[in-house]
């Protein structure tokens, strides 16, 4: 009997003639993060060298759908009674699960189960202990202390981008919605204060940090608002949020053409905010070149928290924080046209910002 950490994905066994590159680039992301050896075995990946820690660095880690502890053991039904019987010593009520991998292992699934709860007096419930049997070609493998994963793709598998970054409650999970769907995301963020140190003295470091840990190597960069805030006094304070975010998309766009960024993710939902208008989302992305992914479009603000809270970045959006979207109009225009801002853009000499702003930028390696 050999203890192993049993690692699974879903979307990749989707794959076809891309499994392999798909499977082999989750590998390393693994082996990256846990610096620990891998065997294949059939479509789950095991290791057989583990600790606590390696768990909670798989558990966000995109592409795995579920790790388990387990035990791999010989395909002896007498054993794994007697392994069942132990893991279920205290508590007979077990949620349990048994997948014939090897279609030509003489009982089905169901037949199994039904034999190991009766000689055991299993009680089937849903709620109970979770366990999942396994027959494989040699041997059965029991997963007994099942956590859910990210699931999606492994990260760099779909190339670069970059996220907008506030610190808020949407901006600090969007970034983590598109590693999930293998993408490589850096951060960019607009400080209030005149030093970056303001921000890498708060929870926009703290939420980088906690990013990172799902994607090993993350980029944040930090750039002066001074620019833009002074600029801006020149024009109707009713358009100041709204160019801003323009300011902030031609800003990423500008950044990504020289560091290879393939698109630009932002936390917006459409009308959560007077900003967020359909209007204003068209008159802000106007004319910009590259795609602009916003993962949220379609959510209402719960549905954000409730995602926020489950991967644990909740209480650390709410931290106070001075950021730029709270310095600018509270009411701005909620109908906003490409025409006006094209014409704001021209009053604030927005091409001069953004050159000015980017000579200052900071750039931070978690």
């Amino acid at each position: 009997m050999k203890k192993i950490l049993s690692v699974h994905y879903d979307e990749i066994a989707l794959k076809g003639k891309q499994r392999g590159y798909f499977q082999g680039l989750l590998i390393k992301n693994i082996k990256e993060k846990t610096n620990k050896q891998i065997k294949v075995v059939e479509s789950r990946l095991v290791l057989e060298d583990y600790g606590l820690d390696d768990i909670e660095k798989l558990k966000l880690t995109p592409g795995i759908a579920w790790i388990s502890e387990a035990y791999s053991i010989d395909r002896d039904e007498k054993e794994l009674t007697k392994l069942i019987d132990e893991i279920t010593e205290e508590n007979k009520n077990v949620n349990i699960d048994v997948k014939r991998v090897d279609k030509n292992y003489d009982k089905t699934s169901l037949k199994l189960k039904e034999e190991l709860a009766k000689k055991l007096k299993l009680k089937f419930d849903k709620m109970g202990k979770k366990i999942r049997i396994e027959i494989m070609g040699d041997s059965f493998i029991v997963n007994y202390g099942i956590e859910k994963g990210l699931g999606g793709l492994p990260v760099g598998s779909s190339g670069k981008l970059l996220s907008l970054f506030s610190g808020g409650i949407d901006s600090s999970i969007a970034p983590l919605e598109m590693m999930k769907r293998g993408a490589k995301v850096d951060l960019l963020h607009v400080y209030a204060l005149n030093s970056p140190d303001f921000a890498l003295d708060s929870k926009i470091k703290t939420i980088a940090e906690k990013l990172s840990k799902v994607e090993e190597g993350l980029t944040l960069y930090l750039i002066p608002f001074h620019y833009f805030s002074v600029a801006a006094l020149k024009i109707d304070k009713r358009y100041e949020l709204v160019l801003f975010k323009r300011f902030l998309l031609k800003l990423a766009e500008e950044i990504s053409k020289d560091r290879g960024y393939l698109a630009v993710i932002t936390g917006d939902a459409l009308s959560q905010v007077a900003s967020q208008t359909i209007e204003n989302i068209n008159a802000i992305s106007f004319d910009i070149q590259l795609p602009v992914f916003r993962p949220f479009i379609g959510y209402n603000k719960g549905e954000i928290i409730d995602k926020s809270i489950k991967y644990g970045f909740y209480d650390l959006s709410i931290e106070e924080y001075k950021d730029c979207c709270s310095i600018v109009s509270n009411t701005p225009a909620t109908k906003s046209n490409p025409e006006t801002i094209k014409k704001l853009e021209t009053a604030v000499e927005m091409e001069k910002i953004i050159k000015d702003s980017i000579k200052e930028l900071k750039t931070v390696k978690f």
